[in-house]
């Protein structure tokens, strides 16, 4: 056994250049914020930089919004009852008619409205944000491949013919992005822009040895997808 595994990330346009070995493999969303979004945007309201740099926020939040749960049951007379929960998200835009007794909440987006009061508060809070995947943040997909660089190139090909597709077609986001038999074709419904899209990956190939077959070791790597999945719940998953 090798003293440490080989864990190396690419970005999706780069995934032909991952290893043609097995291995496991995980996505992430990196928020991206430049100085053209941080930097004072003067208006007749004030600094419209805050909005702005809060609705950046909004966006990659929605990112990691989970689909609505689907609920049904049976009442008395053989009676059904059915309907869906959708998670009541920190950061969604406020909708007309919504509830009004949200004190906690009001509270936090008030403080979080402070942390984005000024240019350098903004910076800062983009560089956390952007430093904190893959470390900090929760993976979209997790996934176990017999080739990484075959893997992952069927992910860059499955994300670019749908987002083709919704280009031309958007009124079937919402139906891919609950139904979409594919990672790329949920991420693209998503409308997670490639350039935001990277992948690390464990690579495998040098603990094949005579007691650890390829069999074995896709074994285990199955195995410990499998795992996985149920720690960190990916948002992108096949659930």
């Amino acid at each position: 056994m090798t003293a440490a595994l080989s864990l190396i990330s690419f970005s999706m346009r780069d995934v032909d250049q991952a290893p043609e070995s097995p291995g496991l493999y995980a996505w992430y969303v990196s928020f991206r914020a430049g100085p053209h979004d941080w930097k004072i945007k003067p208006g007749p309201n004030g600094d419209q930089a805050i909005e702005g740099f809060l609705n950046l926020l909004r966006k990659y939040a929605g990112y990691y919004e989970p689909l609505p749960i689907g609920l049904a049951g049976r009442g008395a007379y053989g009676a059904k009852w059915q309907g869906s929960l959708e998670l009541d998200h920190p950061l969604r835009e406020p909708q007309e008619g919504g509830r009004v007794n949200e004190d906690e909440a009001a509270k936090r987006l008030d403080i979080l409205m402070d942390s984005l009061d000024t240019e350098d508060r903004r910076r800062i809070m983009a560089t956390i944000l952007h430093r904190s995947a893959p470390v900090f943040s929760a993976p979209l997909y997790i996934g176990v491949a017999e080739n990484l660089r075959q893997r992952l190139s069927q992910h860059r090909r499955d994300y670019t013919k749908s987002y083709d597709w919704l280009r031309d077609h958007p009124e079937d986001a919402e139906e891919v992005k609950a139904r979409g038999k594919s990672f790329g074709a949920r991420a693209a419904a998503r409308n997670i822009a490639m350039e935001h899209l990277e992948v690390w990956v464990i690579d495998l190939a040098d603990e094949e040895n005579d007691e650890v077959t390829k069999k074995h070791l896709r074994n285990t790597a199955e195995s410990a997808e499998w795992l996985l999945h149920r720690l960190y719940s990916p948002i992108l998953g096949r659930q």
